[in-house]
């Protein structure tokens, strides 16, 4: 009986110690053109208790043969929207110009960015005074071809800024780091949605796809960057006449609807000319709704739990801060992936 009991014993105290993770609340707000959060968007913020707030405050390309900034964020804020939310820059950088830049020009660049970060963040961000920030982010779907000069970028930024340096992680570089790379960074963020290419898969959802998802969490993967994960909380309608790709046009896609026919699975027909986001439809184009069901939503949660991707402390966020697209899942249902995600 004693025995008994002394096992019993040992049982619970290894139940005890079951590592867990502490989750922080994060999210992305991506919108180039908007002066002010919405109170819906503000009220989002306070709902879920985010703590953590992603803003992008450039893009940078490669154009005529220069790295320039471009899509700039507009968003001014108050200080009540602010009030125990850590703010983190996010600049989006595309692949091409680590690809045709010189070191010389990644030396520049990275004084350029560090520069307007600082610009934007003292004189815009923050109506009558200045946001304090302790990171940057650095958003970029790498290759092969371009590691080197990412990498080596990523080292200028962090001694050129002297803050913490994080980045985005696509899946396949998580899962194939040994051929990939690391990046020298002290957090990355795993970007866990768009994993699949659009024009290759017509029946499938390309957002997010479960299936495809656990192909690169099937594995215990020992990452050596300490990991946070994003998931997607958004909706777009992709548009082709014919075989031709015309654009994507941003949701909540529900919106739509009315103006098209449902054909077959995802699949939609335009019911009359119109131009949306500037992109002009003609009656009879094909449109491909995508949508993250929250279904998906709750199977990706489940996959990234028992991965045991994360690290000890992770930062779990949603992509991106659109109170109509959040309205969808509802609040209670996208915290409840945060509080899944601490056990």
């Amino acid at each position: 009986m004693r025995l008994s009991a002394y096992f019993l014993v040992l049982f619970l105290l290894g139940a005890c110690t079951e590592s867990s993770v502490e989750i922080e609340r994060g999210i992305y707000f991506w919108e180039n053109n908007t002066r002010e959060l919405s109170a819906e968007n503000r009220k989002a913020l306070e709902e879920m208790e985010i703590q953590k707030l992603y803003l992008k405050v450039f893009e940078v390309d490669r154009v005529n043969g220069t790295n320039q900034a471009i899509a700039k964020s507009r968003l001014e804020l108050d200080q009540k929207v602010l009030k125990g939310v850590e703010l983190i820059p996010c600049v989006y950088m595309l692949n091409s110009v680590f690809i045709e830049s010189s070191k010389q020009e990644l030396d520049e660049l990275a004084k350029n960015v560090s520069h307007l970060i600082d610009k934007y963040a003292s004189e815009k961000l923050l109506r009558g005074g200045k946001i304090a920030y302790a990171e940057i982010q650095i958003d970029c779907d790498w290759s092969e071809t371009s590691q080197g000069n990412y990498f080596y970028f990523l080292r200028k930024i962090k001694a050129e800024s002297k803050k913490k340096i994080s980045c985005t992680l696509r899946l396949y570089p998580y899962k194939f780091h040994k051929i990939m790379g690391v990046p020298p960074c002290d957090r990355a963020t795993l970007m866990c949605y768009n994993l699949l290419n659009p024009l290759k898969n017509p029946r499938k959802n390309t957002i997010l796809d479960p299936d495809e998802m656990a192909k690169y969490l099937d594995t215990k993967v020992d990452y050596p960057v300490a990991l946070d994960v994003a998931l997607p909380v958004y909706s777009w309608m992709q548009c082709y006449d014919g075989r031709r790709f015309k654009g994507v046009v941003y949701g909540p896609v529900e919106a739509y609807k009315p103006m098209l026919k449902h054909d077959k699975g995802l699949w939609y027909t335009m019911l009359s000319d119109t131009v949306l986001s500037d992109i002009y439809l003609r009656k009879g184009d094909r449109i491909k709704i995508e949508r993250v069901s929250k279904e998906d939503l709750d199977k990706a949660v489940e996959l990234i739990h028992s991965s045991e991707a994360l690290s000890e402390t992770a930062i779990f966020s949603y992509f991106h801060l659109n109170s109509a697209e959040l309205k969808f899942y509802n609040y209670e249902t996208l915290n409840a992936h945060f509080n899944r995600l601490s056990h």
